[in-house]
């Protein structure tokens, strides 16, 4: 078994929230995120578009940054980067082997070992700077062990309920993990149940908190399409203003917004006809995608191909699906946990839906149906990456 193969092994360990195996796997490794400067971002949608934004603002200005994000689309190397460039299969080789034996002692579980390994890795080859995606939550995630000079809260919803809390305000006590004693916190504009939690949370721990309104900010030239990723850019460049260890021109903030790639946001596969890709898989992310998606005036013929994974609930957004989609195509994708196409097509009630259980039969037939005015969309999950990348002869690995 390769060291690949090894991490996705480790995969059937499932989830297991708590900081304590994610500090013992960081001491056998030297505690790599000791007095690593951080930016952890938390919240429900947008994190790794905001991650992505900061990473390339910093590297626009020059500086070495290391990025971890999760999940990944097609390879795992994808989830740590520095500078774009995805962890060679040889440092994850280097790694596994080295502290394999600890793994197996520890029991850590693929995301926490994912989390040590990118620390390790920016440790090793020096980074100026870590941008952190928090995994889930945030109050017993693995990357809350990181040292932020800032942190940030992207919109918070309804997501993972399973595991977060059934109410926006437990799922919200969870988020508010990430604050610390002394850091500042920049959040995007909260629901008030949620907005309340974190108010509480961090008076209690002294944490300075500020929140953005939404408005009277202005507009950013980005390179992710979508209304929505005004907001996540308007975090980003308000974070920067408290990070004093580093130094920005408003250039290199034009240009790093300008240039940033974020596969799987409102990506256009292609044009003539469209076709778009967009990992939405919740609620407020598939509002958000129907948003940008209605901006684009299709005329013709639109499809859309959707997988999920189980425990995911969206029926508050299926009339809008079906009422914006012409033909409709469930699929199911690999993974951990992905739910059976027949099973997502019972969410359509009442509705004609197509099922294709394999997810490149299932946009290779949608796409047949297009005409030139049409679109194909492609949402619901990261796990159809694989299969938009095989179809479509495109790779997601060099950002």
């Amino acid at each position: 078994m390769d060291s690949v193969q090894y991490l996705f092994s480790i995969e059937t360990r499932g989830i297991k929230l708590g900081i304590q195996r994610t500090l013992d796997i960081m001491d056998v490794c030297g505690n790599p995120h000791t007095g690593m400067p951080a930016i952890q971002v938390a919240g429900t949608n947008g994190k790794g578009s905001v991650c992505a934004m900061l990473a390339n603002i910093f590297k626009t200005e020059g500086y070495k940054t290391g990025l971890f994000t999760s999940p990944h689309l097609v390879n795992v190397n994808e989830r740590i980067r520095i500078n774009g460039v995805s962890i060679t299969n040889n440092d994850i080789h280097f790694f596994i082997n080295k502290y394999k034996i600890n793994i197996e002692k520890i029991e850590s579980t693929f995301f926490e070992t994912m989390t040590a390994m990118a620390f390790w890795y920016f440790k090793k080859e020096n980074v100026d700077i870590a941008i952190l995606e928090t995994g889930l939550g945030g109050r017993l995630d693995s990357v809350s062990i990181c040292e932020p000079i800032v942190t940030i809260i992207t919109p918070i919803s309804f997501d993972h309920i399973e595991v977060l809390g059934d109410s926006l305000e437990k799922i919200a006590f969870e988020k508010a993990g990430v604050l610390k004693k002394g850091v500042k916190c920049i959040s995007a504009k909260q629901e008030k149940s949620a907005a309340n939690i974190l108010i509480d949370q961090a008076n209690k721990i002294g944490c300075p908190l500020s929140f953005i309104n939404g408005n009277n900010y202005s507009e950013h030239c980005i390179n992710i399409p979508g209304k929505h990723q005004q907001e996540n850019a308007h975090l980003s460049v308000s974070a920067l203003s408290y990070i004093k260890k580093f130094n920005f021109s408003d250039t290199s903030i034009a240009k790093g917004l300008l240039s940033v790639k974020w596969f799987g946001r409102n990506q256009i596969i292609r044009n003539n006809p469209v076709v778009i890709f967009d990992v939405a898989h919740n609620v407020a992310g598939m509002n958000s995608f129907l948003d940008y998606y209605n901006s684009l005036k299709i005329i013709g013929s639109s499809v859309l191909i959707i997988a999920l994974q189980t425990r995911k609930h969206i029926e508050s957004v299926i009339p809008i699906l079906t009422s914006t989609f012409k033909v409709i195509v469930c699929t199911e994708t690999k993974g951990r946990n992905p739910m059976p196409a027949n099973i997502l097509r019972s969410l359509f009630t009442n509705h004609k839906v197509k099922v294709i259980p394999n997810p490149e039969e299932a946009i290779l037939w949608g796409f047949q149906k297009l005409s030139n005015n049409g679109a194909l969309a492609i949402i619901g999950t990261h796990c159809l990456g694989p299969a938009v990348s095989n179809v479509f002869k495109i790779s997601f690995d060099k950002y």
